[in-house]
């Protein structure tokens, strides 16, 4: 979705932009490019990891800065707690006056207008379109082209249906006697609100109210879940992009673990309603009153919500090739960004001029990703706005790490703005006396 009057670029080329993009021809589309894609990896994705960076936080917080240096971040759309606390160890300070900030970080997604307003050395952590490009009718439909082109690559993603456009292919899933599983979701719901499993049509029927204008995804549902003490669970999976051309992205080496609260079996007519067997969105399951709050940062492995690192662990100790794991992750983050960087380029260029350097905009994103009993991950849905609350110990220790190693990656130069301002005064200056000096000759 471009800005107003601004005509989007045709399909086939943003599909020659994607080959573009990983170094692909034509005729690259019908073979295997498994080794194409190994170099993009190693070129685009690298971790990160907060032990890197707590130094040079910590010589910022030494350094005095003058009140001219001093880093201003507009919090007046952010509700996180915890972000105020992560720019305050760093020494940066609120803005709570009219005066120009050096980064504006807000907890939804900005316009063009927004974009567009940003001078010189200011930055945003949203990129525009990025909400539309991230709902799930949108990235399934980015997802499904790229597999048309490359089926090998983007096996990753379980087989959807956009609803109503395809309501009636899928419908012919009911038709054989196989029993099937699909998970319904409101293309712009969260929190588990309005999902629902359904087995025949008369499932969808009701799930949906109706045939007519059902803005929904139908997606396969993964009836083998690996399990963990008998229950389903799934990864929270942080990615930065700190930039969108040349796209870089940033894996970040923890994360989190949201297990469900009843124990898992497969779907039956019987149980395909328990909402905390099957869904595992926290706001559901921490309602339940099976659901076990961990109350120490140190233990990462207890309780309903686990540290990725801690679930490492676990899995390494049953015998699971964790290593083998990351590496697809790795890859299914990146495959993942690969099919919607043409998109996200076009809408910032629309907004921002051609000379910029590409880092106006960041943003954090959380990608829910589901490993089976083959310890194969499943990618599935993609968070543009993930939530920084804190409930727990351990929320606070890896989203607060997070947001301070993020901050660091985007490089805030905290004397741009005064820069910019003493050159837009300096060609006022020469504007103002050069008319003067027209006007006496």
């Amino acid at each position: 979705m471009g800005v107003p009057g601004c005509s989007p670029r045709p399909t086939v080329q943003i599909q020659q932009q994607r080959r573009q993009s990983i170094g692909l021809s034509k005729s690259d589309s019908v073979r295997n490019v498994e080794g194409i894609v190994k170099d993009y990896l190693a070129l685009v994705a690298k971790d990160y990891i907060s032990n890197d960076v707590t130094e040079s936080y910590r010589i910022v917080k030494k350094k005095r800065m003058k009140r001219s240096e001093e880093v201003r971040v507009d919090l007046s759309h952010c509700k996180y707690e915890v972000m105020r606390n992560v720019i305050g160890k760093l020494g940066w300070q609120e803005a709570l006056d009219d005066r120009p900030s050096h980064l504006y970080w807000t907890d939804s997604s900005i316009g063009p207008e927004r974009l567009m307003a940003l001078k010189h050395g200011q930055k945003v952590n949203h990129f525009f379109g990025m909400l539309q490009i991230c709902r799930k009718k949108s990235l399934a439909r980015h997802l499904s082209t790229m597999r048309k082109m490359f089926p090998a690559e983007y096996r990753f993603f379980p087989r959807a249906y956009i609803l109503p456009n395809q309501l009636q292919e899928f419908l012919t899933r009911f038709r054989s006697p196989k029993l099937r599983t699909y998970i319904l979701k409101p293309d712009n719901g969260s929190q588990g609100k309005g999902v629902a499993l359904v087995q025949n049509i008369a499932d969808v029927k009701q799930a949906i109210g109706g045939f007519s204008g059902a803005n929904m995804l139908a997606q396969k549902y993964v009836t083998n879940p690996m399990l963990i003490n008998g229950y389903k669970f799934d990864l929270r999976i942080y990615t930065l992009i700190l930039s969108c051309e040349p796209l870089r992205l940033y894996l970040y080496r923890e994360g989190l673990v949201r297990f469900c609260t009843m124990k898992y079996f497969k779907p039956t007519r019987e149980n395909l309603r328990h909402s905390c067997m099957h869904l595992t969105n926290y706001s559901l399951n921490k309602l339940h009153p099976n659901f076990e709050y961990n109350d120490s940062e140190f233990d990462m492995d207890r309780g309903s919500k686990w540290s990725l690192s801690g679930l490492y662990r676990a899995m390494a100790a049953r015998g699971y090739d964790t290593k083998k794991l990351k590496r697809q992750i790795k890859k299914m983050v990146v495959m993942t960004f690969i099919a919607i960087a043409p998109y996200l380029s076009h809408n910032y260029h629309t907004c921002l001029n051609e000379d910029d350097n590409g880092r106006s905009c960041f943003e954090v994103l959380g990608l829910d990703v589901l490993i089976d009993d083959k310890c194969k991950p499943w990618l599935l849905e993609v968070n543009h706005s993930p939530s920084f609350s804190i409930d727990t110990p351990l929320d606070l220790k890896v989203k607060e790490a997070l947001l301070s190693d993020t901050l660091s990656l985007i490089h805030v130069d905290p004397t741009g703005l005064s820069k910019l301002s003493m050159a837009e005064r300096k060609n006022s200056k020469m504007r103002l006396y050069g008319k003067q000096k027209e006007e006496k000759e």
